[in-house]
């Protein structure tokens, strides 16, 4: 059974080439996840890779430390043609190491999720065939509990061509004994931003935790992105904490936010 609504505000449709709907995943919609999870968290021009890129070059010691070194290595070139340009090189070469260091970092942090609770939605999530589908909807999901995991579909207007854009889910996570329901896996293609397809996303969990009478909801996202951390707050997430994670010689954050919701009586 497919979710019908439509991304708000309707006019930012209405002004487009695509109609967007929101509905729960399918087996068929796998590799469209994986690719579009990886390419919106590593690839793509919003992904945290290139502000994480930038805190570090401008924040971090080390990055600080090769600045001075290279200076130096400049200085000294016309004096010391051997020194100087070693000096210079050595510097650039461990400035392009660490960039790579970080990297690997982020892309290996992104594929350990889709091994993860990624690698096999439809059992993670407990999503369950619907008992009322139709030939339409062949192949469709439903979820069986708190747990769901929600695909935005486009639809070219003109050509009625289709694409996965968007994604998120909603887990039940155990820490230090307590039960919490978590949103995450949210990605958005870099194609439909400012489309209102993460708010579709962030409008259906919400709803989804309601109607399982959830008491709250947390997300973790990162310091660096900051469009999405304004459109939690937007839509009535507020921050709880930042954590700090010394990485590459710079003190990044986890941001951790929480939806309270009206109902509380099955996970507090």
């Amino acid at each position: 059974m497919s979710i019908t609504h439509t991304s708000n505000p309707e006019k930012l449709q209405k002004h487009s080439e695509f109609q967007y709907h929101i509905r729960m995943y399918r087996d068929e919609d796998r590799q469209q996840v994986h690719e579009l999870y990886e390419n919106a968290l590593f690839w793509e021009s919003h992904s945290p890779l290139r502000p994480f890129l930038k805190a570090v070059a401008k924040e971090s010691p080390i990055s600080r430390a090769l600045y001075l070194t290279s200076a130096v290595g400049v200085l000294l070139w016309p004096s010391y043609p051997r020194l100087g340009p070693t000096i210079f090189l050595t510097a650039a070469a461990i400035g392009l190491l660490q960039a790579g260091l970080i990297f690997q970092f982020i892309l290996k942090a992104t594929r350990k999720n889709l091994h993860g609770d990624l690698a096999d939605i439809r059992k993670h999530y407990e999503l369950v065939p619907s008992a009322e589908a139709s030939s339409y909807d062949h192949g469709n999901l439903i979820s069986s509990g708190p747990k769901a995991f929600w695909v935005v579909v486009a639809t070219q207007k003109v050509t009625g061509r289709t694409e996965l854009v968007g994604c998120g889910g909603m887990d039940i996570v155990q820490d230090e004994g307590k039960v919490d329901a978590e949103f995450q896996r949210m990605a958005v293609s870099g194609r439909h931003l400012r489309q209102g397809v993460a708010a579709m996303v962030v409008q259906a969990a919400a709803a989804h935790a309601r109607s399982h009478k959830l008491s709250s909801v947390q997300l973790m996202t990162s310091m660096v992105q900051k469009p999405a951390i304004q459109l939690y707050k937007k839509h009535g997430w507020v921050e709880e904490r930042r954590q700090d994670i010394n990485i590459f010689g710079m003190i990044a954050q986890s941001v951790h936010m929480r939806l309270h919701l009206t109902e509380n009586v099955l996970l507090s």
